[in-house]
């Protein structure tokens, strides 16, 4: 399945052209490589905060910018202690974060949740759930774990569905309301 499409199906049309002159910057200066679609999605849609809990920056923005938040979580999360970690793939050693092998951030939520991807060849998601105190990986790319997200199934641990019936809502994060107002929802969907 093409979870872009998909996605964008379940969205609506993107609203915004890519930028690729500030994602080569971003990624220079953090030494990895986002996702190609994480970055289409937050070139189409950021910043915005979907559905009422999930907030996305960008790195063009002045005031919701991507980098920003993205180092700014790097050094939150490598300051923590992962001595009661019991993640299996984190057994051995605490996880890293920044660079071309930790995880780096890509969302995160108002119900204490941070979504990661890993850098490599295999796609990968890691959810750090704030009131576990654990991670939880998904070996999918970035927009299957979005639209499985969206369509309400358990994307951040066991349990943890959000699903909201209805059109998806976008929330223009403030001082960001552009072309289409301060908020939108993306097409009707039959559940």
């Amino acid at each position: 399945m093409e979870y872009w499409t998909t996605l964008v199906e379940l969205l609506g049309p993107p609203s915004r052209d890519t930028d690729p002159e500030t994602w080569d910057a971003l990624e220079s200066e953090l030494g990895v490589f986002f996702p190609a679609d994480y970055r289409e999605f937050i070139d189409s849609y950021a910043p915005v905060r979907l559905n009422n809990h999930l907030h996305f920056t960008h790195p063009a923005h002045a005031v919701w910018d991507l980098k920003k938040w993205v180092f700014a979580t790097i050094e939150a999360y490598q300051g923590l202690d992962w001595v009661d970690l019991t993640a299996p793939e984190f057994e051995s050693a605490d996880p890293q974060f920044g660079g071309p092998d930790g995880l780096v951030p890509l969302v995160e939520s108002d119900r204490g949740e941070c979504v990661f991807f890993q850098p490599g060849e295999v796609p990968r998601i890691y959810v750090y759930v704030g009131n576990d105190d654990d991670f939880y990986r998904y070996d999918m790319t970035f927009s299957e774990w979005l639209y499985r997200y969206l369509r309400g199934e358990d994307m951040t641990g066991p349990n943890s569905s959000a699903f909201i019936s209805g059109p998806v809502r976008f929330d223009a994060l403030p001082g960001a309301e552009g072309s289409r107002g301060a908020f939108w929802f993306g097409p009707d969907r039959s559940e």
